[in-house]
């Protein structure tokens, strides 16, 4: 029988106590499909989102004790992750974990880089969503598209999925949440082979979402250009 790879899911948070205990429960449910490993990279919450990871036994806690941004969060917890594969999966509980599997079986299949979709055939709970950040995530998509020579129908949904070998290769510079929108215009443009899943998007439960619409915005479309405008390596990855 063919061994099972290992999955490593990160989960980066800042204050988010109301939401991140039932992320962790339902990452742990997955152990029945597939080896996991859940790391928690933490931005200098000030509630109880630690001591609640903490206690449901998380496999590693990275704090800082400053905000750095998601990007950069990400990406540190990314190069602590031991797994084959390396899902990002947005603490809020507003993506579901239980649909971690359809982006393992992507990868399993040859997938580089699986991305989530709320707008390509996903599912979204009314009031989950403002109009202000749809439109804003609509502008910043379709930039994206332009950018890659292909359509992407939503580059900044916090669900993706990645080769160990793939999320090094993007070598991601962008410290906030315009390293959305990097990760896919790269993997793009070097050659990857991108898929993308449609999913499920609910309304969060608690806390406050961190996005800026306008200053978010201006820097994704900034970050499209600086990887259009820098030479990248082709990547032939070894699946």
């Amino acid at each position: 029988m063919k061994k099972k790879k290992l999955v490593s899911i990160i989960l980066t948070s800042y204050n988010e106590e109301k939401n991140i205990g039932r992320t962790i429960k339902d990452c742990k449910a997955l152990k029945k499909f597939f080896p996991i490993e859940i790391i928690v990279v933490d931005a200098a919450s000030k509630d109880k989102t630690i001591e609640i990871a903490k206690k449901l036994r998380v496999d590693r806690i990275l704090r800082f004790p400053f905000k750095r941004g998601k990007g950069a969060d990400f990406w540190a917890g990314g190069l602590l992750a031991t797994g084959d594969y390396i899902i990002q999966i947005d603490t809020d509980h507003q993506f579901q974990p239980n649909e971690i599997p359809l982006f393992v079986e992507a990868l399993d299949k040859g997938a580089d880089v699986a991305i989530g979709t709320r707008f390509g055939g996903g599912k979204i709970e009314k009031g989950s969503i403002s109009f202000r950040n749809y439109f804003g995530n609509r502008v910043m998509s379709t930039a994206t598209s332009m950018a890659c020579g292909r359509r992407i129908t939503d580059v900044m949904a916090g669900f993706k999925g990645f080769k160990k070998e793939a999320f090094l290769a993007l070598d991601l510079r962008e410290r906030h949440f315009e390293y959305e929108a990097e990760t896919v215009t790269k993997a793009c443009r070097m050659g990857m082979n991108l898929v993308q899943i449609p999913i499920t998007y609910t309304k969060r439960v608690g806390g406050a979402s961190g996005i800026r619409a306008l200053q978010d915005g201006f820097n994704v479309l900034k970050a499209i250009l600086k990887v259009c405008l820098i030479n990248l390596p082709h990547k032939n990855l070894v699946s």
